[in-house]
């Protein structure tokens, strides 16, 4: 035990100190070795190029996919399945006629619905089988803000008679303001759904961390004994846990079930869609508005990206599986991805997350002032950035699971470590790395490579602003309607607004996490716990 916690000690100092070992390298290099350091940075230069571009191409395809997922009547889909033999012949002929950029895609399904088709019958299920149980974890936030979130699943395309809403409240929020929305929301849409209740997390469970995490944790335990008392099949129910202003796109639901029946694996898979933090972009700052954007822009060419895909923010899975592993981690801040790590070693590597092009809508960040926006919006990047306090678990646990082949664990380890070091130091490096020997080293500054160094990064990044041009021209695809109070002049402010990309990026990324990475060296009182990110509610 003694050994197991010095290792985990060390292994939550290893990403910061590494961080800062590769910030503080170009002062050194820059004095005794200034020539690598030039060689490093084009290199490194070249290397963000290509991958900027890589980006881009994930960007665009996860937008037509989005837009096709979005067309489709996942409805119409799920009722297919109850004739399998004739929808099997169906997709086959899609196959034939699909175009180039869909057939795998296409053939993914063809092959999940065969796989299904020969399974023993007791494993098929009917849409009509499944229970949908949504939770909206709610602290302080507004009445509206959460009837935003409960109206969107009542206006999706798919039945709600079995689709149970779980309002999981805080004890510590002082007050009857809590109980009197849960009432509102009752009262208005009870009648809508198969069930709605509310649980209650008590205040002051040894070992727990405040947040987001203890809360689900709690309402999970409650949905339990709930589904035990009507008798229902654990893998008969599918839950969505998400924020508390989280709505729904209009497939969603149905996306969900129709992945989750054709999957004959699935009680080993997560489902996540993509969260756009749109619902009230227009009112928020043009600096932290890129940034929202950012967020989702990965999300999109993660999903792109299937064998990299893990939880975040909003994800659905069986009951059966939050049960085998005891629900969310209560005591952590990220735990929507150690719930993704959780569940690969509970079944030994039999793992994935399954990516929905049906997004949910989520707030971006704003407060009641710019600078309260901007503080904020820096409270949340490094709240996610914190998810670096994954790395010690992933570790060892792998360790401990010795019946998991190395390579799928070593891929989780390096994707984890190495992309929080990008995290942190990639925008510093490339802002200010290039600087370093021209600025410390005389003798450097009339070589024929310092003079060409500049020019060279210049007509390298600037290369990079294609995809900045790509973010901008997704961006304007994923705007939500103008608020009539919005003139035109509005959508010249969203496009000048990239123009800033490369500041925000070091400012809301490499800065917080950065941050969140020396205070794991620090740890004590300098640890995260969870930041509830406030709300500010827009109609759409």
């Amino acid at each position: 035990m003694i050994k197991e916690a010095r290792l985990k000690r060390f292994l939550e100092i290893l990403p910061g100190a590494t961080a800062w070992a590769i910030l503080l390298s170009p002062f050194v290099f820059s004095i005794w070795g200034p020539r690598w350091l030039a060689y490093f940075m084009i290199i490194f230069d070249v290397y963000f190029l290509s991958k900027a571009f890589l980006m881009g191409v994930f960007l665009v395809s996860s937008h037509f996919h989005m837009k096709r997922d979005n067309r489709i009547n996942w409805f119409e889909r799920c009722k297919k399945l109850d004739n399998l033999d004739s929808y099997i012949i169906e997709k086959t002929e899609e196959l034939l006629r699909t175009n180039i950029f869909m057939r795998r895609r296409t053939r993914e399904e063809l092959q999940e619905l065969i796989d299904l088709k020969e399974m023993l019958d007791d494993y098929k299920k009917s849409w009509q089988d499944i229970y949908h149980v949504v939770m909206l974890p709610n602290y302080r936030d507004e009445y509206r803000i959460i009837r935003s979130s409960v109206k969107s699943l009542i206006d999706a395309n798919f039945p709600t008679g079995k689709t149970i809403v779980v309002i999981p409240l805080e004890e510590r929020e002082a007050g009857n303001d809590k109980f009197e929305r849960f009432e509102k929301l009752k009262k208005e849409f009870g009648k809508d759904f198969y069930d709605m209740f509310y649980t209650v997390h008590p205040d002051g469970i040894i070992g727990e961390l405040k947040g987001k995490s203890a809360t689900t944790h709690w309402a999970g335990k409650e949905l339990k004994k709930y589904i035990d008392k009507k008798g229902i099949e654990y893998d008969d129910v599918v839950v969505s846990v998400f924020d508390g202003d989280t709505r729904v796109s209009k497939e969603y639901v149905g996306c969900l079930i129709y992945k989750y029946l054709i999957n004959i694996k699935r009680t080993k898979r997560s489902y996540q869609p993509i969260p756009l933090f749109n619902n009230n972009i227009w009112e928020t700052p043009f600096v932290t508005r890129t940034v929202a954007l950012g967020s989702s822009f990965w999300q999109m060419i993660e999903s792109c990206r299937p064998y990299r895909l893990i939880n975040f923010s909003s994800q659905a899975s069986s009951l059966k599986t939050l049960i085998d592993i005891d629900f969310q981690d209560a005591t952590i801040v990220s735990e929507d991805s150690r719930q993704f790590y959780r569940v690969f070693f509970k079944y030994h590597g039999d793992h994935r997350a399954v990516p929905l092009f049906t997004p949910v809508y989520m707030d971006a960040v704003a407060g009641n002032s710019f600078w309260e926006t901007l503080k904020f919006q820096y409270f949340q990047k490094r709240r996610w950035a914190w998810g670096m306090e994954n790395f010690p678990y992933l570790v060892i646990e792998s360790l401990k699971h010795k019946e998991i082949p190395w390579w799928p664990k070593l891929v989780l380890i390096r994707r984890l470590f190495f992309g929080t070091i990008e995290w942190s130091t990639a925008s510093l490096l490339i802002a200010f790395g290039g600087w370093m020997p021209l600025l410390l080293n005389a003798d450097f500054r009339g070589s024929i490579l310092a003079y060409n160094l500049p020019i060279m990064a210049r007509d390298i990044l600037t290369i990079t602003w294609i995809g900045i041009f790509i973010s901008a021209f997704i961006g304007f695809m994923l705007l939500p309607q103008r608020p009539k109070r919005y003139t035109a002049w509005k959508l010249l402010e969203m496009a000048f607004q990239w123009i800033v990309t490369p500041v925000t990026g070091i400012i809301f990324g490499s800065i917080p996490a950065l941050d969140a990475q020396t205070r794991m060296i620090l740890g004590g009182r300098f640890r995260l716990g969870f930041w509830v990110t406030p709300k500010k509610f827009e109609e759409r």
